[in-house]
């Protein structure tokens, strides 16, 4: 048997990706970029390859989507689905293009496993959902959008729950929250990301016009893809929606402050005022915890950038 993964090249993706192919499952990546797999240093990925198949495909490209689920629909245990355009300053820039692909393209995966019988979905869903309502945020803590990526996040569960309702499908969505951890480079993201985690990778004086004022948790990539294959393998859970995160808040000012720590020197990154996106924290895992065993294992933050650090330093 065999699950498919969209956006399976992505950070988390990626890692989802791993954790099946190293417990010797075969994996089907369906991602735009699997022709340059081979340039983009994913070491992990690599390391298991001989159990990876890779499929160029769009998910807003209906006739490529459905006839690639259809060459593997007898194999398939299910979908985990991960295409999407994160959060951050450039999503409204492009909104319908950015629109389509995160709710589009979900409701178009929906579809396409509808069509052929494929009744497990895991959807990549975030804590975005949740806005910025504050005080920790239950599954049960009601939707509220305070950006397009957030109401991006939100149709694509209300989607998913009415396609389960509807068609007798098991549609899980997995909540997750802002993810570091080997697989990025700072250096090719944001310049708050750079800010907080640039100096891992040997990055100085990256001043970011925002982001001081956020308080938000921060999940290590391999807690983050642990919590989606559990959520995909458990053969029965009794709710639909699961936060995935390490549970725990902490200041962006904070995460600079450790990692000059870590490193013994100050690499002057700044953050300026304001939060970086507008959202609450922390999420509650103790949903996950009871129905899914999920435990993070960098929970602590330190111990996450220092095996951040290791990974960045393998890269150089």
């Amino acid at each position: 048997m065999a699950v498919l993964i969209t956006g399976g090249l992505g950070h988390v993706g990626s890692w989802v990706a791993t954790h099946l192919a190293r417990a010797g499952r075969k994996v089907i990546i369906c991602d735009m970029a699997a022709a340059h797999f081979d340039r983009m240093g994913l070491d992990y990925l690599e390391e298991v390859r001989d159990n990876i198949v890779l499929e160029s495909v769009d998910v807003l490209d209906t006739h490529t989507l459905f006839e690639t689920f259809l060459r593997y629909q007898d194999e398939l245990e299910g979908v985990i689905h991960g295409v999407s355009v994160i959060a951050g300053p450039t999503f409204k820039t492009r909104p319908f293009r950015h629109l389509s692909i995160n709710a589009m393209g979900t409701l178009n995966v929906y579809e396409t496993c509808r069509l052929l019988g494929i009744k497990r979905i895991v959807n990549m869903s975030s804590g975005a959902v949740y806005g910025d309502a504050s005080g920790q945020l239950h599954e049960t803590t009601p939707y509220k959008a305070t950006d397009l990526y957030g109401a991006t996040k939100i149709s694509g569960e209300l989607y998913g729950d009415q396609y389960s309702e509807t068609y007798d499908m098991d549609i899980r969505q997995a909540r997750l929250f802002f993810v570091y951890g080997p697989g990025k480079k700072p250096s090719h993201m944001h310049a708050v990301y750079q800010a907080m985690f640039g100096p891992l990778e040997g990055l100085k004086g990256v001043h970011a016009a925002n982001g001081r004022d956020q308080i938000t948790d921060w999940t290590h990539v391999e807690d983050t893809a642990q919590g989606i294959v559990r959520l995909f393998d458990t053969p029965a859970v009794p709710h639909r929606h699961y936060n995935i995160s390490c549970g725990v808040a902490v200041s962006h000012q904070r995460i600079v402050e450790l990692v000059s720590e870590q490193l013994g020197y100050d690499s002057d990154m700044q953050l300026g005022p304001g939060p970086f996106v507008v959202r609450g924290a922390p999420l509650d895992i103790q949903r996950a915890r009871d129905d899914l065993g999920f435990t993070p294992r960098y929970a602590n933050i330190r111990e996450g950038l220092e095996d951040y650090r290791r990974w960045l330093l393998g890269q150089s």
